[in-house]
């Protein structure tokens, strides 16, 4: 079965990270696992060290549960494979680095909020966190009804990395798959997409092959041809640099992401 880790904090962003791991929930069986890391409060300087540190500790992590369930109780209904939240404290990126470096996730869908910009994803994409993380990561700006799954292939190198996660994530499911390569495709690209597909069509998916998608990477979907797809899966280079397109493009898609980096 997949396994999720999913980062949430007190706020909408939280619910919604929550409910596209649920919708992904839907199409492929997984364990959701909800990691909620609570601030450390300046008051941790004053602390010593021996039983009353480690009661202080005790204290905050209950505070975090008491914090996080009153916000996910009520996921609880539409997702019924979803996990009781861990709380940590301390800070959030180690926090997770610890986790990821000792359980193995398939999908970490980061549930952070931050501003959804070039040079915010790009300080997203060079985080420890996402460096690190072997699978596919999540983001989800926004929700939509999923009905199709896009996946882009953009770079040569990226796209068998990304059909073998799409493989995984995506075996047997009903969703039907669209791999697209932008218009002007190389036929080197063209010939790796042909592959990706052989590779999720032996998963058990329902794949089509669409060339000269046009809304890469000069403009994003419209928000009517997003309503077809409702997610994007693309394969990001871990150095791309700041003045990239794929940032750019993506800064301006309102829809949840899939990203697998190579």
């Amino acid at each position: 079965m997949i396994k999720t880790l999913v980062s949430i904090e007190v706020d909408l962003a939280a619910s919604r990270a929550i409910r596209f791991a649920s919708q992904l929930n839907y199409f492929i069986p997984m364990e959701i696992h909800p990691v909620y890391v609570k601030a450390t409060p300046p008051r941790e300087l004053s602390i010593g060290s021996g039983w009353a540190r480690h009661h202080w500790e005790q204290e905050i992590v209950q505070q975090g549960k008491a914090e996080i369930m009153e916000m996910i109780s009520s996921e609880w209904e539409f997702s019924p494979t979803l996990k009781e939240p861990r709380v940590a404290y301390g800070d959030r990126e180690w926090e997770l680095l610890r986790i990821i470096e000792t359980e193995r996730f398939d999908v970490f869908v980061d549930g952070e909020r931050f501003e959804w910009t070039p040079a915010n994803l790009y300080r997203k994409l060079h985080s420890r966190l996402w460096q690190r993380f072997p699978g596919v990561i999540g983001i989800a700006r926004v929700l939509r009804k999923i009905e199709e799954l896009l996946v882009l292939c953009t770079e040569i190198k990226g796209v068998q990395p990304l059909a073998q996660s799409m493989s995984l994530l995506w075996h047997g499911s009903t969703l039907p798959v669209s791999l697209a390569i932008p218009p002007g495709a190389p036929p080197d690209l063209a010939q790796e997409a042909t592959r990706a597909k052989e590779v999720l069509v032996q998963a058990g998916c329902q794949v089509s092959l669409q060339a000269d998608f046009p809304y890469y990477p000069e403009e994003p979907p419209a928000s009517g041809f997003l309503r077809k797809y409702g997610m994007v899966a693309l394969a990001l280079e871990r150095r791309l640099k700041k003045d990239s397109p794929e940032l750019e493009w993506l800064s301006r898609v309102k829809a949840p992401l899939l990203l697998r980096l190579y």
